[in-house]
């Protein structure tokens, strides 16, 4: 891990349960001497990624700036909102994008037509690796390689799908989903919540993330799941496009 890499991972210490932590937690928790934690620290105050409050540390406000830039700038989802929008006037139901970046997949935003699903997942938030309906569609493109690794690294995960408790197996469930073009979760991370996901691309090729239509338990008998699946697929192959198509004018 580089230098740089070591730095950031101090931020990775804070929740919602630990907003401020002494330098010599974050030592502890990383298992580095204190100089090094001071020095860290020292460097993210800088930046402003992280704020001194009274001898002890929070996140700072340059990340509530970028988070800022990120809303109004970030290619992914610049062409994602308006397709988002469109889906979730038309079935007046949330409509969730997921990015994923190492293996990490991170909420980044969201449109509703109507009253929000209760979500106990909101923007910022990383997804359960092996729950839910935008996580299943993600890793179903990834490359097989990638995949592979994944698994390796998660093989005794208590998310892994009762299925999936071999390589071959995992790799069966995944290959399935990819040729279904989308993915339905029923509860799999909040109670009473039905997911509907299709995966977008950066190049027709690289899966980038994914949009889930989100609607309550109780509409399942109103909902034409196939129907909406096709808007789910319709939707995503939408933003592939409008990525595309941006890329094309920034060369």
């Amino acid at each position: 891990m580089s230098q740089f890499a070591k730095v950031l991972k101090v931020l990775d210490l804070f929740s919602e349960d630990r907003t401020t932590l002494a330098a010599e937690e974050i030592a502890d928790l990383l298992e580095v001497s204190r100089p090094t934690a001071f020095r860290y620290v020292k460097q993210l105050c800088e930046t402003g990624l992280l704020a001194n409050i009274a001898g002890r540390y929070a996140l700072g406000a340059k990340i509530i700036e970028l988070d800022y830039r990120i809303r109004r700038s970030e290619p992914i989802l610049q062409a994602s909102r308006a397709s988002m929008r469109e889906l979730a006037q038309r079935t007046v139901m949330t409509v969730v994008l997921c990015n994923i970046y190492g293996d990490e997949i991170v909420h980044s935003h969201h449109e509703l037509a109507g009253e929000l699903a209760p979500m106990s997942l909101d923007r910022g938030h990383p997804m359960p690796l092996f729950k839910g309906a935008s996580s299943a569609v993600i890793l179903a493109n990834l490359p097989a390689a990638r995949l592979k690794r994944l698994y390796e690294r998660n093989r005794t995960h208590p998310d892994l799908p009762a299925d999936a408790g071999d390589w071959p197996s995992f790799a069966k469930h995944y290959k399935r989903i990819r040729k279904d073009g989308h993915y339905v979760s029923r509860e799999e991370i909040d109670p009473g919540l039905i997911g509907i996901a299709a995966p977008i691309f950066n190049d027709g090729r690289h899966v980038v993330g994914a949009i889930t239509l989100v609607y309550e338990k109780r509409r399942e008998k109103l909902v034409n799941e196939e129907g909406y699946a096709e808007l789910v697929r319709g939707c995503a192959a939408a933003i592939t496009q409008q990525i595309a198509a941006a890329a094309a004018r920034s060369d």
